[in-house]
């Protein structure tokens, strides 16, 4: 299976079972107030899939504890970057980090470097991821357009930056605001699929983003991967105002022994 049809969180707090049925193979985007579980479930799912649950975990309510649909697949997990204001642009903050990890060359997983470097490792594939970063350019540049900047690669450093104004001033992407960074560590992570089947948890992701940004993103992600499978909580109807009405579930609507 090549998206998750079905998860269950027994015992959530030691208090609650969630069971979710018949995701949506496409998008999923889960609503509710705050401290319901949101969070917290996309962190179960992420764990679960990504083998990062200890044994302890299981030791008071048994095995299925947590069950999802098997998948063969890899899942990824982009969380919120909601951080303090006085540390949103510096170069150091941990949306930075993140976002430096899907662009620099990096061992521990896939990055925009990596990709590129797969052209002169297999020359037959060339044309292909030419054409798909310029695929992503044009759509990283539809966001920019409005702040007059448009993403570039730096040869001589082979980094990607920004050009700004007429005269291409060079924006480092340390210079980015909160909300620009966001959106490049989004678009690069589902990007980096490479239009494979995968599942992308997000939590939260309006967060810094200007409402126009927040409107067209899933029909962003679906164009740069549409075999992915977007499971996205939200406080933003702006998100899912773009044709996603019908596949909102509600939090609330998950518990099977109260709420």
């Amino acid at each position: 299976m090549y998206y998750i049809q079905d998860f269950e969180y027994r015992m959530m707090w030691d208090r609650y079972d969630l069971v979710w049925h018949n995701l949506h193979k496409d998008v999923n985007v889960l609503v509710g107030i705050n401290g319901k579980g949101k969070t917290t479930l996309l962190d179960a799912m992420n764990n679960y899939y990504n083998q990062k649950l200890p044994a302890s975990f299981f030791k008071k309510y048994g095995e299925d504890r947590i069950w999802g649909t098997h998948l063969d697949c890899p899942v990824y997990y982009i969380q919120s970057s909601d951080v303090p204001g006085q540390a949103k642009k510096k170069g150091n903050s941990l949306l930075y980090e993140r976002l430096m990890n899907v662009v620099l060359q990096n061992e521990k997983q896939d990055s925009f470097f990596n990709y590129r470097m797969r052209a002169l490792n297999y020359p037959e594939e060339k044309g292909r991821i030419e054409e798909r970063i310029e695929k992503l350019f044009g759509v990283i540049n539809d966001y920019f357009k409005d702040s007059d900047k448009h993403i570039d690669i730096e040869r001589e450093k082979n980094v990607l930056v920004f050009k700004e104004g007429q005269d291409g001033k060079t924006v480092t992407l340390d210079l980015l605001s909160a909300g620009e960074k966001q959106l490049l560590l989004i678009l690069l992570t589902v990007f980096l699929m490479d239009e494979k089947p995968a599942v992308l948890l997000m939590d939260e992701p309006e967060v810094s983003l200007h409402i126009e940004w927040q409107e067209k993103l899933i029909k962003s992600l679906r164009k740069l991967n549409g075999k992915c499978q977007l499971i996205v909580t939200t406080h933003s109807p702006s998100i899912f105002a773009s044709g996603w009405e019908n596949n909102i579930t509600y939090i609330e609507d998950l518990y099977t022994n109260g709420k």
